[in-house]
């Protein structure tokens, strides 16, 4: 299912208590269905119980005799509905909601056949009940009240009267490409909390039902971290395979997460749909095209820069369709030739599901930092400081940024020590950086078809979070995953300038310690020093495009950029962004931090 949408219901319109639920047909259904028509989805399904109204949207580009939502009703009239896309017992969309409906009312889910990014809605004896993935790599958002909760972020947003601008998240979002937290660009809308269950009845009250995977290093040799992992991959891969088959679309590049998926996945004896993206000269390009070659397999190149120039004149349409497709404000932005929104239907096309293998910094030192405690600032100084004051204008205080932006990593590890363990920062990776970042991404490719991110699962990440770090420095630990699995694929080279049927070379481990060792407070300067220069603008983001699609001016992203100074086309490209997304939802004045 691609979308759902939960509102309340007036006391109007509750029937008798021995009446049917039935939906009515009245101006707030009406609004509701125009608003996600807009969004691209057919009309939906709707089920009611006595306090609340629940819309159901079937994907996108659901091939035509599959668009029904994915939604199930037993024969006691409880249903269970299912956004995003979820694994359960080998099976997924309404098979999957059934064995979820009856299991939930024979006292629970089995939590280790579960997999996947999503939202489940149930309604068991009249009681609407909402839980998401433990990870919360799914998002659902709600605003004040719960008077509107759903998949969509631009439905919740304009189902909201009065909106004011949250200035922390606006640069959250512009330095980082999505806000964390359960703050959101707007104070009157929240992130679902993503380990509670929330259930709507006369009043909507939440219970925690996952508690937070934190892992702790396990002393254990690697053979034993190695059986561990690839037992959790491969139960992973037995479900996706069961439920799929060859229905699979998955890229290949020149690292390790693309290589290691496209391994688990022909060892089921599975034939993907391979994909890269780049230029014909791109190191991404050449690798997967000597793999495919090597190995038999058909390999599609899309390069995105081909596509053919947008009028000036339509180009204020391609962005209002990105706005509506990539919830307000993806990590990219929505300026752009309109290739992303394009290449992500062809992805899903016929029902395939789209794997992505970010996340598979899992297996990795991903923050690059060595193996000892760090203060949460040491560690938002090393890879969130990814920002230039001078851009911005006296809105913006950096101390005040980073101490809001502490705050909400300790709130999700559950400490309040300024001080972490290295068990902790390695957490954050998944907690944090995955759930906020990727769930974002997760959530546009699950509007448009089936969509799974294997590695960023709570039946992955505990074994995982336990492997040492001098496992996982330079990559070692998820290469030695990709030749258990796989020794052919093993053997390609990477565009790390090695193959991994080997573990990584004297001078790649000596380059990447020179990283560990360089000081966080140095680090948080790199961005700066890389950024001095604007480099040439893409069209799509000179005057006669922006024009378009937005007031020039950008009367309210200039109240806290500087955006003549502004030298990162990626933050350049998320301000006109907001600014875009600003004009549509119109609202009130910036408030304070």
């Amino acid at each position: 299912m691609g979308a759902f949408f939960i509102t309340p219901r007036s006391p109007a319109d509750a029937p008798p208590a021995d009446a049917p639920a039935e939906p009515r047909q009245d101006p707030a259904h009406k609004r509701v269905c125009d608003r996600f028509a807009a969004e691209g989805f057919a009309p939906p399904a709707v089920r009611e119980t006595r306090h609340w109204r629940l819309y159901v949207f079937a994907k996108i580009g659901a091939p035509a005799h599959d668009a029904a939502p994915c939604l199930h009703d037993d024969d006691a009239g409880d249903f269970c509905a299912v956004t995003g896309t979820v694994v359960y017992r080998h099976t997924t969309g309404r098979a999957a909601a059934a064995l979820i409906l009856a299991d939930l009312k024979a006292g629970g889910l089995d939590a280790r056949e579960i997999y996947g990014q999503y939202a489940i809605l149930t309604g068991i004896g009249g009681a609407l009940s909402l839980q998401t993935d433990p990870i919360g790599t799914y998002p659902v958002w709600h605003n004040d009240d719960h008077l509107a909760v759903s998949s969509s972020f631009m439905a919740v947003a304009d189902a909201t009267g009065s909106l004011s601008i949250d200035p922390q998240t606006i640069y959250e979002y512009v330095f980082q490409g999505t806000t964390y937290g359960d703050r959101t660009l707007f104070r009157e809308i929240h992130l679902h909390p993503c380990r509670r269950r929330t259930t709507f009845g006369p009043a909507v009250d939440t219970e925690e039902i996952h508690p937070l995977i934190r892992g702790a290093t396990d002393p254990a040799p690697l053979d034993v971290h190695l059986e561990r992992n690839l037992a959790n991959l491969n139960r992973y891969y037995d479900a996706l395979t069961a439920a799929f088959g060859d229905r699979i679309d998955t890229a290949l590049s020149g690292g390790y997460d693309s290589r290691l998926t496209l391994a688990l996945l022909r060892a089921r004896g599975v034939s993907p749909s391979v994909h890269v993206y780049g230029r014909p000269d791109n190191p991404d390009v050449i690798v997967a095209r000597t793999v495919a070659a090597g190995e038999g397999f058909a390999l599609e190149e899309i390069d995105k820069s081909a596509d053919a120039t947008i009028d000036p004149a339509a180009f204020g349409e391609v962005v209002r369709r990105n706005m509506l497709a990539f919830q307000g404000h993806p990590a990219d932005g929505i300026f752009d030739n309109g290739s992303d929104l394009r290449t992500r239907l062809d992805r899903c096309a016929g029902g395939r599901v789209a794997l992505n293998g970010g996340g598979g910094e899992i297996f990795r030192n991903f923050f690059y930092l060595r193996d000892r405690p760090f203060s949460v600032r040491e560690l938002l100084w090393s890879f969130y400081g990814a920002f230039d004051p001078a851009w911005c204008t006296d809105a913006f205080d950096e101390g005040v940024y980073l101490a809001n932006l502490g705050r909400k990593v300790k709130q999700v590890l559950g400490t309040d020590s300024d001080r972490l363990a290295r068990i902790d920062v390695e957490a954050v990776y998944p907690h944090f950086r995955c759930r906020y970042w990727m769930g974002k991404n997760n959530s546009v490719n699950n509007r448009l078809g089936p969509a799974l991110t294997p590695f960023i699962d709570a039946n992955v990440i505990a074994d995982a979070l336990a492997v040492p770090l001098k496992y996982k420095n330079s990559g070692m630990f998820e290469g030695r995953l990709i030749r258990a699995v796989s020794p052919a694929l093993a053997g390609y080279m990477s565009d790390y300038g090695h193959s991994f049927a080997d573990d990584p070379p004297l001078r790649r481990r000596l380059t990447d310690r020179l990283v560990y060792l360089r000081p966080p407070r140095a680090r948080r300067l790199s961005f700066r020093i890389k950024h001095r220069t604007r480099p040439e603008l893409p069209y799509w983001l000179t005057p006669q495009y922006l024009r378009e699609a937005i007031d020039p001016a950008a009367p309210y992203m200039s109240r806290f950029f500087r955006i003549d100074r502004v030298n990162s086309l990626d933050q350049l490209n998320r301000i006109y962004t907001l600014e875009r997304l600003f004009e549509h939802a119109q609202p009130r004045g910036a408030g304070q931090p």
